[in-house]
């Protein structure tokens, strides 16, 4: 299915009703009493969000839709800025395949509060029809739409084969605008992502800066079919996973149970939304590193399956905010021209630190002014026990892409030795601003190390 548009449509408005009458508030506790009743709750050791006003962040599903009157959604869904980049004729707020629904419903539950303080407003973007077909286009409209509309976290619970530049460059840019992006893994079982000569990958779970998310049963075992590979950051419950029908509103069935990633994505996702509720300043990074660290089950070891392990509510929310990364975003090309240079013209000496992360930010770019005939040395120090290698790119060179093809045009040198602290020398044959990459290396585990880099000129 192509999906192309523009520029996002109007937003669709279409108010929920009132509930005036006592048995519909009887009929919502109800139903919310049943979906906090279930296992996989227990699993992420879940608690209730404590009684009183919160700042709800808004969390945007790109999926199929999200009915808003189903169970357990009331005053949970901006009907008034739901949006359709589906193909043809859609409306954000029918669901037909009932998929967007659920994942919006386990998100309400996981950071839900009172029907007067939900915890969360899910605004529903859809990108794909009834038969749940979308386009890259279509997600990275929807992905920007987020944006405009101040999302900060979006879900996408989807899987696809294909690499899309257009969509990366989405994900990037709402990286940027501190919005945290959170995907499944997949549904394939299949652990060919990051594989030395293999690279089926599922996306857009295996995008740089993408929180991919694998599944587990409520005992923390990781299911067959859940997707594998080193840029899995965490896993939640994924199993049997009961969440409100599309259908309910029309009389139909008002719960159904799922299996699969995009039901341990919309987990996680509640999870960061209770994060967000508890401290409202967190980054991206910051949100990334609190949900990893406090994840039970992997004690830093790789585990393809489930990254980190398995996402811990209360774990989470007792965490102290992580440093930020300042520097952030200078993960590519672009991004680290905007940030000031390493070296700037005129001064011979520069100094920044950074952080690395397996997969999901392996490389960090920065700026260095030489002239022609310019001696450059450059040395870059990692945590202990991590190994980074340092590059040289030329002046203008574009977002990585990798490849000998690109390597042969752009590179200018590297410097490829194991260990902690690598250096790299290299004279400038034209003037212009090249490019300093620092590259985690050789991970066998899933870390976050910290690196100081140094560029020193000279004639």
């Amino acid at each position: 299915m192509i999906a192309i548009h523009a520029a996002p449509p109007p937003p669709i408005v279409a108010p929920v009703r009132a509930r005036q009458a006592a048995r519909e508030s009887q009929t919502f506790d109800q139903d919310v009493g049943a979906l906090i009743g279930q296992a996989w709750l227990r699993a992420i050791r879940w608690r209730p969000l404590a009684a009183g006003f919160v700042q709800a962040p808004l969390v945007a599903v790109l999926d199929t839709g999200v009915a808003p009157g189903a169970a357990g959604l009331a005053n949970r869904v901006d009907t008034g800025r739901a949006a359709s980049f589906a193909f043809g004729d859609g409306n954000p707020l029918v669901d037909p395949q009932g998929h967007g629904t659920m994942v919006a419903s386990v998100i309400s539950t996981v950071a839900s509060g009172s029907e007067a303080a939900p915890g969360v407003r899910i605004l529903p973007v859809q990108i794909a029809g009834p038969g749940g077909e979308t386009s890259a286009q279509a997600v990275a409209d929807g992905i920007r739409y987020a944006i405009s509309r101040r999302a900060r976290i979006i879900n996408l619970s989807l899987q696809g084969s294909n690499r899309s530049k257009v969509e990366q460059d989405a994900i990037d840019e709402a990286v940027r605008k501190g919005i945290l992006v959170i995907a499944a893994s997949g549904n394939t079982g299949k652990d060919t992502c990051g594989v030395r000569g293999i690279t089926q990958c599922e996306y857009p779970g295996a995008y740089r800066h993408v929180l991919a998310v694998g599944a587990t049963d409520e005992g923390g075992a990781a299911l067959p079919e859940s997707t594998r590979g080193m840029h899995v950051a965490l896993a939640a419950p994924g199993r049997d996973i009961t969440a409100a029908s599309a259908r309910g509103p029309e009389g139909g069935p008002r719960f159904e149970t799922r299996t699969g990633t995009s039901m341990a994505a919309a987990v996680v996702t509640g999870v960061a939304a209770r994060l967000l509720v508890a401290r409202p300043t967190l980054t991206p990074a910051q949100l990334t590193e609190i949900l990893m660290a406090s994840a039970r089950g992997s004690r830093g070891a790789l585990d393809r399956a489930r990254g980190a392990g398995v996402v811990d509510l209360p774990r989470a929310l007792a965490m102290r905010p992580p440093a930020l990364d300042a520097r952030e975003p200078d993960d590519d090309a672009p991004g680290a021209r905007r940030l000031p240079a390493l070296v700037r013209p005129g001064y011979s000496f520069g100094q920044r630190s950074g952080m690395l992360r397996t997969w999901a930010d392996l490389r960090d770019y920065s700026v260095v002014n030489l002239k022609k005939g310019q001696l450059l040395t450059a040395e870059a120090t990692v945590s202990r026990g991590n190994d980074v290698d340092l590059y040289l790119w030329k002046p203008g060179t574009p977002p990585y892409r990798g490849g000998a093809k690109f390597a042969r045009k752009w590179l200018v040198a590297g410097s490829v030795n194991k260990g902690s602290t690598e250096v790299l020398t290299r004279r400038a044959d034209r003037t212009g601003a090249y490019l300093v990459e620092v590259r985690l290396a050789g991970a066998q585990r899933l870390v976050r190390p910290r690196y100081v880099v140094t560029a020193t000129v000279t004639r």
